[in-house]
């Protein structure tokens, strides 16, 4: 592992067997994660997004092209999904030794190990409890235990909220925000549009292709403006991929075609209410 070294893709193509040839389902991606970063992928369905969680983790192979794992190292990359999780015990506490024992970890250390990675995710009370005990979103802060229990330094998330409620969802979110501000990197794929406010960069994919790769911000708000003409009011790249803006960032593009200016390019409603008492005060 070289902690100075992106995990790069480099070209990638993957295709499968279908009927009487193949099915590509990523074509051409090249991109680059540096340690400690949160990327969000979006997309819609078949898009590729899956896929490429796959490949990062190492559970598929590409048909060509190069992957260089830099930071990320040989291991497999953790992986948490939206299905039901597979246990290797009956308990958070079991199910992480377990996992630390089949890494070979020193034994005397993993009582240690496994409190510190429970307590990061705010489930050390629940190490003893049933998973059948425990809501989705337990269980899904108990899987980003057992990935930092591993000691990786980078996590995928595939719809991993998707099946959650709002609270369970939050608390998902907040824990994953908390181990990238640690140092962790963070891939996010979702559909919830209103997940990208917490990460600095999206990548988007369609028909298996990179079609966006830029900042939050831009995703949100480049173009929405009209025309030379003044006629037809200009897409930003989340509604061109089809996508319907979150409400805050509907309200502030409003007030920009209305000719109030913010201070600031809102993600949030708590940023936009920020943004519009600046100009009232």
């Amino acid at each position: 592992m070289n902690l100075q070294i992106d995990l790069q893709l480099i070209d990638i193509t993957v295709e499968v067997p279908y009927e009487n040839g193949s099915l590509t389902l990523l074509k051409d991606i090249s991109l680059c994660i540096s340690q400690g970063e949160w990327i969000s992928i979006v997309g819609k369905n078949g898009s590729g997004k899956s896929t490429l969680a796959q490949l990062l983790t190492g559970v598929r192979k590409a048909s060509s092209g190069i992957i260089q794992r830099g930071f990320s190292g040989d291991e497999p990359i953790p992986y948490v999904m939206q299905q039901e999780m597979q246990w290797f015990g009956e308990t958070p506490w079991e199910d992480m030794i377990f996992l630390l024992e089949s890494r070979g970890e020193d034994v005397k250390l993993i009582p240690e190990i496994i409190q510190s990675a429970l307590e990061r995710v705010g489930i050390d009370l629940l190490k003893d409890r049933p998973f059948a005990e425990m809501s989705g979103g337990q269980q899904q802060l108990a899987a980003i235990a057992g990935c930092l229990a591993a000691r990786t330094p980078i996590i995928v998330f595939d719809e991993a909220t998707s099946m959650l409620d709002s609270t369970s969802r939050q608390q998902v979110l907040a824990a994953a925000k908390t181990i990238n501000q640690q140092g962790t990197a963070v891939v996010w794929l979702t559909h919830h549009i209103e997940d990208l406010s917490f990460g600095e960069r999206v990548i988007a994919l369609e028909s298996g292709k990179i079609s966006y790769d830029d900042s939050t911000t831009a995703f949100f708000y480049r173009g929405s403006t009209f025309d030379l003409n003044h006629t037809t009011l200009i897409k930003t790249p989340c509604e061109e991929l089809g996508f319907t803006l979150p409400y805050p960032i509907q309200v502030a593009h409003e007030l920009k075609l209305k000719g109030i200016q913010l201070p600031t390019l809102p993600l949030t409603s708590e940023q936009l209410v920020e943004a519009v008492s600046y100009l009232v005060k």
